[in-house]
């Protein structure tokens, strides 16, 4: 079955998100530019006072603390051990691999992509308690008038909470990497796609 445009607009943007999702996790690759490193101007004392890290204690993850210019790479739980690399690991962090700010960024990503995620599993879990509280009422015996208007304001209040689960959220959030490329002419021509068309 062919698709409409409407459906190949919709995979389209679909991709383009999720690219856009995968880059946030990678670290800015340009340490010409962003010469301070991060740890000296986030200082541990900023740190310790900042409402990252209650966040964080507050829902009883520890904090990951920036006390040097190590990258993502030297905290990761993941085994980045791999026989096929040169220097026997693998580097899913980019360039930025042994920098403070890489390691903020790839933080960022992962936990919007944590909350994203942790989101879904409580919206489903509560999605599918409500919906068997739904069945449960309309198993009951509803022949006393009283008791059926009494279920159907019921049933009414949590098919709104259902239509309520269907919407999503904006947290507003400043941005943390622009949009724009940083880099030699060269290394933006590389990364372009063009679609030529052809007038008749």
């Amino acid at each position: 079955m062919a698709l409409s445009n409407a459906e190949k607009v919709r995979r389209y943007r679909e991709r383009q998100k999720a690219k856009k999702q995968e880059a946030m996790k990678t670290p800015t690759q340009n340490a010409d530019l962003f010469k301070t490193p991060f740890f000296e101007v986030f200082t541990l004392d900023d740190q310790y006072d900042s409402l990252y890290a209650h966040s964080l204690e507050l829902a009883g993850v520890q904090p990951l603390y920036f006390t040097d210019d190590s990258g993502p790479e030297a905290c990761t739980l993941d085994d980045l051990s791999d026989s096929r690399e040169e220097s026997g690991f693998s580097n899913p962090f980019g360039d930025s691999k042994g920098s403070s700010l890489g390691k903020a960024e790839v933080l960022i990503g992962c936990l919007i992509d944590a909350a994203h995620d942790l989101a879904h599993r409580v919206r489903d879990y509560k999605y599918a308690e409500i919906r068997a509280r739904i069945a449960e009422i309309e198993q009951t015996d509803l022949s006393d008038p009283e008791i059926k208007r009494a279920a159907f304001a019921t049933v009414a209040e949590l098919n709104a909470m259902l239509v309520e689960f269907n919407k999503e959220i904006r947290v507003p959030m400043p941005k943390w990497k622009p949009d724009i490329f940083i880099g030699t002419f060269e290394e933006w021509l590389a990364k372009q796609t063009f679609v030529v068309k052809f007038e008749s």
